[in-house]
This record gives structure tokens, sequence and C-alpha cells, in this order.
């Protein structure tokens, strides 16, 4: 049987992650929601090591949108390491979000910005810094999220912007080189993003406190391409001490990472179809920079836009730093969605459903299986409907045993708790318009809106039932931030064990626990992610 990473090539995973990284904005943001009132009134004006800041005070915290961490990636710091934001005189008002990072559709490069979000009463809080999901092409640290539930149950909220694409994850010869000239460090270029985040998180704990939280008790958590981001920062040295616990929500779906040679052909590749492949490398990175943003977004995506190895940001691929044991041993939350892989279907439009001609082609791993997938995913399973079977072979080989594989070698190479989940209400509100021939089910992405926005926000489209649900989730959320710990009088979380642990099922009308043999089974892990 052929392994995970050569079924399906890496360019094709992640493109699809970027289908409609959009979706969620209607979901998530607005609403009531209401915080714990005391008699303390929290001040709008606060100190940060650049300036002083102002913010907005809204029903369920105090805001502070639009705060710049790092300087704008402009003229030679485009494509470099982010550097810290310069010190302003004048109080900045703080009072709305900033651009979105180059991407379809946006062209400003002075992104680099976080939000604050402060309940209203008085510290220190735990803190949990959000870093968002979109492939690494897409998504916004900004108005998508907002944490009305989150900041209610006393926790201060940050997110994140960060570089995308071929602005965030270039690597170059000429870059590298940039790299070991100014810092005698070895060579090497790509990973800028995860750079960016890196600065952000140092922002956080020079700055947190300032703004009610607890920079010795941090909490990063992400989705997609941001859960694999929290994956990168646990193996990255240069994020040790900026953290100190750990959510990775549908985050491991690229388990292998581009070694920094291929990554750096890349590179190559794309200022040759930018018009400046001619002369030296320092000479082509010279004329990327000149290059517009209109431009560079023109020349197309380079085929490689995940965070690549280099020794000083990333110097192992996720899955062998977790089996080495060289990754930060906190605490860690981990999960995936029963139904993930309906997400990138939705996109295909009503006139172009997947049926038994073209099923194939919508899940290419369904070829590699030859006779075995009738065996394996046999039609009557999924009410004889390609579509839905399509869905759950790409969700097990992508999503669902990959996370598998990862909670495993977590937990048998860390003395740090972690806690398992699986998101599987099949019925949650839909978070993308879907083709009738589709059914979303617990669809990627969708266990943000049960944790994100307010639950006046949530109801209008939700159930009784699943209103009860993200009240759960958000607390589990909360009290892990608050003590390492999801448990509570209405939810038995229990710590995994690698290789025979439980898992949490959150659904309705009740949470379940679903023992690991169960879960492997439900995936077909057993062909995907084979034990030895």
């Amino acid at each position: 049987m052929p392994t995970m990473d050569h079924l399906l090539p890496n360019a094709v995973r992640v493109a699809a992650i970027a289908v409609m990284a959009t979706g969620l904005t209607a979901c998530l943001s607005g609403g009531g929601g209401g915080s714990s009132e005391t008699a303390y009134e929290p001040p709008l004006v606060r100190t940060t090591l650049q300036g002083d800041v102002k913010g907005v005070k809204e029903s369920d915290f105090v805001s502070f949108k639009g705060i710049p961490y790092a300087q704008p990636p402009l003229g030679d710091l485009r494509f470099a390491a982010p550097q810290p934001a310069a010190a302003w005189t004048d109080v900045l008002e703080a009072d709305s979000y900033a651009s979105d990072c180059p991407q379809t559709g946006v062209t400003n490069e002075d992104c680099l910005y976080l939000n604050v979000y402060s309940p209203l009463n008085e510290g220190p809080h735990p803190v949990m810094v959000w870093i968002h999901g979109g492939a690494f092409v897409f998504g916004t640290g900004g108005e998508t999220y907002v944490p009305n539930r989150l900041v209610s149950e006393d926790v201060v909220v940050v997110s994140i912007n960060y570089r995308l694409g071929r602005f965030g994850f270039l690597a170059h010869p000429g870059l590298s080189a940039e790299t070991a000239n100014a810092t005698g460090a070895q060579p090497a270029s790509g990973s800028q993003g995860i750079m960016d985040q890196q600065l952000a998180l140092k922002w956080v704990q020079d700055n947190i406190e300032a703004f009610g939280g607890d920079p010795d008790n941090v909490t990063i958590f992400g989705e997609s391409a941001g859960g694999l981001s929290v994956l990168s920062h646990l193996v990255s040295p240069a994020s040790n001490g900026l953290f100190d616990k750990a959510i990775v929500q549908s985050g491991s779906y690229s388990a292998a990472q581009t070694p920094l040679a291929a990554a750096e052909a890349t590179g190559t590749d794309f200022a040759e179809t930018a018009g400046c492949g001619a002369g030296t490398a320092a000479e082509q990175v010279a004329c990327l920079r000149s290059k517009s943003v209109s431009d560079l977004q023109a020349a197309g995506l380079p085929t490689t836009l995940t965070p690549n190895l280099r020794p000083d940001i990333l110097p192992l691929p996720v899955n062998a730093a977790l089996q080495s044991g060289n990754f930060a041993k906190v605490p860690m939350i981990m999960g995936t969605n029963t139904e993930e892989w309906s997400y990138f279907f939705a996109s295909r439009g009503e006139e172009n459903p997947i049926t038994a001609a073209n099923q194939l082609a919508a899940a290419p791993v369904l070829a590699a299986l030859g006779a075995n997938a009738d065996v394996l995913y046999p039609l009557a399973a999924f009410d004889n409907d390609y579509a839905k079977r399509a869905v759950a072979v790409m969700t097990d080989y992508v999503f669902s045993c990959p996370a598998s594989v990862q909670a495993d070698l977590v937990a048998a190479n860390s003395n740090a708790p972690v806690y398992v989940y699986e998101f599987a209400d099949r019925n949650a509100p839909p978070i993308i318009d879907a083709p009738s021939w589709l059914t979303l089910g617990a669809t990627h992405a969708s266990e943000i809106q049960y944790i994100f926005g307010s639950d006046a926000g949530f109801g209008a489209r939700a159930s009784d039932e699943q209103v009860e649900l993200a009240q759960t989730m958000t607390r589990a959320w909360a009290d892990f931030a608050h003590g390492d710990d999801p448990r509570s009088s209405t939810l038995n979380w229990v710590p995994y064990v690698s290789g025979t642990g439980e898992i949490t099922s959150f659904e309705t009308p009740d949470v379940q626990p679903l023992n690991r043999a169960g879960f492997r089974a439900a995936h077909r892990c057993a062909v995907w992610a084979p034990e030895s």
C-alpha cells in the first residue's frame, strides 16, 4: 500500500485548503454574550513598549484593534525576517482592523498587526493567541474572529495577521545568503510567516500584562494552516518560551515539510515566472523586491506554500520531531472534524457533482486502493452517494489518520497531558454554501463557530442543543487556558494515552466518549496510518 505522502501531491493538499477560505466571516462575527461584571472600570488607554494605544469599550470586552507588532515589510524587508514595530509618540487609536496581508483581492503589504480583546474585569487573565487558517495563502486575524464567548470566560484573546503565500513562505538562494550575511548563521530562507507569528508572540510576552493578560500563561491555538503553525511552534527552537499550552484544530493535514533546497528551487522557478530569472541570486531577489504586489500575484503561486525546513526556524519535519521528542512538552488539545473534506468539494458547484465517472479525479487516493476501495469504503455504507464516500476517504487520508498518528506521538513522548477530540455535529450550521448534491456534515472549520462569536449570534441559526454544545466547547477551551485541564462537572475529558487513549466526541445531543480503536476503525487508519 502506498504511503500517504506519495498518494496525493503536497501542492494539491495545500491548495485545496485555500478553497473558499473567507467563508467564515458572516458566521463568526457580531453578537451579544456577557462578561462577569465588577466595579472595576477598565482603562481604555494602555501602554506598550512602542507607545500608548487607546481601545474601545464594547458590550463584552475592551477591544484594541490594529496594533502594529512589526515594521511594514516593505522594500528590503519584503521576504525578510520581521523587525519590531517602531515607537510612536501620539496615542494610537486602536479602533479599526488593519489590512489583511496580500492575498486574492488584497495588495497592501503593511499588514503585520494584531488585535487584543480584554475582559471588563481586572486581571491577570490567561492569554489565548489565535492563528488563523487559510492554507497559508488566505485569511485574516481581523473581524472574522470576534471572541465574545472566550472573553466572557475571563480570557484575554489576541488574534494576529501574518504574511501569506509568496510574501510569507518564499525561499530563494539569494534570500538564504542574506540571512547568513546578516546573522552569521547558516544560510536559510522561507517560513517568514512563521517568523511573523513568533514576533507577535514576543510582543505578547513584552506587552500583554498592560492588557490584563498573564505572560506566563499563554495558549496558542489555530485551525487548519493555523493548526499546522501551532505544530511548527512546538518544534521551532525560536518559539521556546513564547507559549505555555497549545491547541491544534484540524492542523495535521501536512505532516511533511519541504526541505530548504527544494523550497529554494521553487523560489528560483518563481523568480523566472515573475520576470526576474536573469542575473545572480542577489539580483533576482532585488528584482522581486522591485515588483509591485499585483505583478507578483499575476505570476501565480509558487508550489511550496507551507513552512519549509530551515535550521533556525523548523529544523525537523513535524512528525520526525514529535517522534524523537524534540518538541515543546506543553499541555495540548488536538482534534479533527468528521467530514473535513466536504468543505473543499463545495466549490465544484451545482453542475459538477461527484459521480461514478469522476470520483477518482475528485478523490485520487481511491485509485490507490484499487479493488480494495469497494471493500474498505462500500458505496452502500454511504447511502450509495459517491460524494459522501469521496468526503470520507479524503477526510480519513488527509486529516483523521495523520491526526491520530500525531496524537500518539505527542502522548508517547511528553509528560504533559494531551486531550484529543473529534467534532462530530453533522448538523452544524453551514459555514459555506453547498450544492444540493453535497452534504456538508461536520465540515472543515465548522467547529470554529462553536468557540468564536457569541451565543446570540450563533443561536440565531443553531438549535438549543448546538448552543449548549458551543458553551461546553468554549468553556473547555477556556478552562484549558486557565489551568491546563478542560474537564468540568459536565465534561469528563480524560487525557489521551498513546496506543489506547480515549477521544471526546463533540456532538449533539450529548458529548460522547470514543476510544482510539473505534476512531481508527471508523476512519480506516489501518490503511492510511498502519501501526508497526
